[in-house]
């Protein structure tokens, strides 16, 4: 099974208009460096469909029959009317995560299910695993301050696990329920945004290390990265040194899980 990360960037992407940083600088020189906002596509789903989503879909050129919000943050969700492509969608997150993907059908598409298509929503409940069609989902709640509902992913299907963390600050590291969900999953999707971590709201570079010496998965991708992070090859070679078996993510990183 394969598996692909879109977008590894976090909320501004990479360059960041009007920034001048060490990353933003080299991403205007050296495409490879470039980094669109976070999205993540496997088997038929897509796990958040970020501001970038046109450019990710028309690359990746694959259908999407599944959507998985993990946050109604604008780099998380603001591509959603870009799925007016796909005739018939399951759409999946808490509360707040559908209405807001429904706002933003009936906004720019004209109703949560456009015409001649058939759109479903529903709600997942935090903490508890659920039967869906061919997969079983676990979804649990992340601290993510800025918003009032966050969560993360666990997927299993075709005797896989995938594991998507969204947004989350460095409480993860404490939280029984998501890390026993996550405990030693082929993959780890995790977020690493900043050099340190902001509590409540995003982890660094050692906490995520750290979450996925706790998870054990069998392969780690380190995504949703900053402008404002260490550089890429600075990056990997913190991995080398914790022994990390992974890598950090550039736009459209494929992994076989």
């Amino acid at each position: 099974m394969k598996a692909v990360v879109l977008g590894s960037g976090s909320y501004s992407g990479t360059p960041k208009p009007l920034c001048s940083c060490e990353n933003c600088s080299r991403a205007r020189i050296n495409p490879a460096l470039r980094r669109t906002r976070f999205s993540f596509y496997f088997e038929g789903i897509l796990v958040d469909p970020s501001p970038d989503l046109h450019y990710h879909l028309e690359r990746l050129n694959k259908k999407v029959e599944g959507v998985f919000i993990t946050h109604a943050h604008f780099d998380h969700i603001a591509g959603f009317p870009e799925l007016q492509v796909f005739k018939e969608l399951d759409v999946y997150s808490h509360g707040q995560g559908v209405e807001m993907a429904k706002r933003l059908a009936s906004l720019f598409l004209g109703g949560a299910a456009p015409d001649n298509r058939e759109w479903r929503y529903h709600r997942l409940p935090f903490n508890e695993w659920v039967e869906l069609e061919g997969m079983r989902v676990f979804h649990f709640r992340t601290v993510h301050r800025s918003i009032e509902n966050s969560g993360g992913f666990v997927f299993e299907l075709k005797g896989k696990r995938i594991a998507v963390t969204g947004d989350t600050g460095p409480e993860i590291l404490g939280d029984k329920d998501a890390l026993r969900a996550m405990e030693g999953a082929d993959l780890l999707v995790a977020e690493m945004t900043h050099r340190e971590s902001i509590p409540g709201v995003h982890l660094g570079v050692r906490e995520a290390i750290a979450l996925a010496r706790k998870v054990g998965a069998g392969y780690t991708v380190f995504a949703h990265i900053s402008h404002s992070n260490y550089t890429h090859e600075v990056l990997e070679k913190r991995l080398r040194e914790a022994k990390i078996e992974g890598e950090v993510a550039r736009d459209f990183t494929w992994i076989e899980v």
